[in-house]
């Protein structure tokens, strides 16, 4: 059987296109696995903020079609970047074991938010991290700051900006997490966004042979918090112009969630933690967006 795989060309994408194919070739040895590397328009267009021409649903739009158009069988995404509701017809059947699923604070000169000076520039495009930073921080400038993770590294070593903030887990897998300039964040200090740190597979829903392989090769416990997170996500419907967190973590037969939103500007941010059982892994999301939802109701802000 030979396998069809879209990836984003970017140098990341195809390490984590990489690591699905040695998890399906080591459960499935006989599947040729071809990767098809396709230019997504999130790629094409790194001048603009994602929320002004469409989103993170940018980085997929085109390896959706194929998908849709039976051009290729599956697509290989970071979770992160995918919206909580997919296109119809398509769902995300498996993912592999969660990379560490903090943000990191990356500078050649300071090793916290805390630390920088009065006034110090900071590149993100995030819209969480932006009110996340302004929470602590509210004097430093933030920036806009795209393009991948080399892109990113490379203006902060021209000087552009004082530190950016990036996901751990991307530096890890593309070998550039180095302990003297990248520093982890406590995810009590900056909740992470929902799916991060995971590698997930989108394909046709009803595809049989698709379904068997992504059953095999599913990694259950970070499926289950992804559920958690995802939940929160689907339910708010939120755009990249929506800063939200959602984190879950496995407790034994427990899982512990957290989750934040909040509005564009930071004036309003409401947080939700509960622990639950293992089995409410689905609706405890949906919970915590009607608890926040409801608060921003009563409180009048948008």
């Amino acid at each position: 059987m030979k396998l069809r795989i879209g990836s984003r060309k970017s140098k990341l994408a195809m390490i984590q296109t990489e690591m699905v194919i040695a998890k399906i070739n080591t459960v499935f040895p006989d599947i040729e696995c071809v990767i098809v590397p396709i230019m997504t328009t999130g790629d094409q267009i790194t001048n603009k903020n994602l929320y002004d021409i469409g989103g993170k649903a940018l980085f997929l739009k085109e390896l959706e079609e194929k998908l849709l158009n039976y051009e290729i069988d599956i697509a290989v995404h970071s979770l992160k970047d995918v919206p909580g509701v997919l296109p119809k017809g398509l769902e995300v059947s498996a993912v592999l074991e969660r990379e560490d699923p903090r943000d990191c604070f990356v500078s050649h000169k300071y090793k916290s938010i805390f630390d920088l000076p009065l006034g110090s520039v900071v590149g993100s495009s995030s819209v969480r991290r932006k009110v996340l930073i302004n929470k602590m921080r509210p004097d430093l400038k933030i920036v806009q700051f795209r393009g991948n993770i080399n892109t990113r590294l490379a203006k902060l070593q021209k000087g552009e900006v004082d530190a950016t903030i990036l996901a751990c887990s991307g530096l890890k897998r593309a070998g550039l997490f180095n302990s003297q300039h990248c520093f982890p964040i406590d995810e009590n200090v900056m909740l992470p966004a929902a799916g991060q740190g995971i590698i997930c597979i989108e394909n046709r829903i009803g595809d049989s042979k698709i379904n068997e392989i992504c059953l095999f090769i599913n990694h259950m416990r970070t499926f289950q918090v992804a559920q958690a997170e995802r939940g929160f996500l689907t339910y708010l419907d939120a755009s990249c112009r929506t800063p939200m967190s959602a984190y879950a973590v496995i407790q034994g037969e427990k899982i512990q969630t957290k989750y934040m939103l909040s509005n564009i500007e930071g004036s309003k941010m409401e947080f939700y933690e509960e622990l639950v059982d293992l089995a409410d892994s689905k609706s405890v999301g949906i919970n915590a967006a009607k608890v926040i939802l409801n608060r921003f109701t009563i409180s009048g802000i948008n």
